[in-house]
């Protein structure tokens, strides 16, 4: 069944060659408790039915639609100052749900699938990363996995730097502060042998090799992650 009623508006993104989508459903204006609020820039590609040139048509009647394995987003409305204003829908994709389900996934409502379909969250990466053996995905952590764009190779690679057993929230955490396998390279060339916490810490503080030689010509000859990290913790490098 299709979802209906809210507000929906498509205009020209600022970032680039995109667009930029707002999509409010519920009591937006008064108990924001029941208000669903979303604002994606995307590629137009993703959409059909508008372009950048029909936003330049004032009062014309556009049916926008994105449609994705979770279901179909649209946005029906008229042109207005460069911009797409009108009501939106909703309609999950049935299919998608009972595979999914199948895959082990429940709790697939209808907030959920229609923010898998602004990620592009689709059957093939959810089972590329079950086949990659990512552990503790849940329905909800796909979406923090699919934003940050966690993918079977990232983990695959990461798997390759000695890293096989990765958990759903653990890959957020790297990807999160820019852990890759060539960053994990880079520490193993220091000479040191992180964990998945101490590769995290290093990220978040920028423990890098000039900062580790500066540190080993004032004096710290060999230096653990602990103390490198305390040292930026306590700024003692100033």
């Amino acid at each position: 069944m299709a979802e209906t009623g809210g507000y929906c508006s498509i205009r020209k993104s600022d970032w680039g060659d995109r667009l930029e989508f707002h999509f409010e459903q519920g009591d937006c204006g008064g108990d924001r408790g029941h208000c669903s609020d979303n604002t994606n820039n995307m590629h137009w590609e993703r959409w059909s039915g508008v372009t950048p040139e029909d936003l330049t048509h004032e009062g014309a009647h556009v049916d926008a639609r994105m449609k994705a394995d979770a279901g179909e987003v649209r946005c029906v409305g008229t042109v207005h100052d460069g911009e797409l204003h009108g009501d939106p829908s909703f309609t999950p994709n049935e299919d998608f749900v009972r595979r999914m389900q199948t895959m082990g996934f429940d709790g697939l409502n209808e907030d959920r699938l229609r923010t898998y379909v602004f990620l592009d969250v689709s059957l093939d990466w959810v089972k590329g990363m079950q086949d990659a053996k990512v552990s503790g995905m849940t329905s909800e952590k796909l979406i923090p996995l699919r934003a940050l764009k966690v993918d079977p190779a990232y983990v695959r690679g990461m798997a390759e730097c000695g890293y096989p057993e990765l958990e759903a929230d653990k890959l957020v955490s790297m990807k999160a502060v820019g852990v890759s396998p060539e960053k994990v390279k880079a520490v193993r060339a220091m000479g040191f042998s992180p964990t998945k916490e101490e590769l995290i810490q290093m990220a978040v503080f920028k423990i890098d090799a000039p900062f580790v030689e500066r540190m080993k010509e004032r004096g710290f000859k060999n230096p653990t992650i602990s103390q490198l990290v305390k040292i930026k913790i306590f700024k003692l490098d100033e």
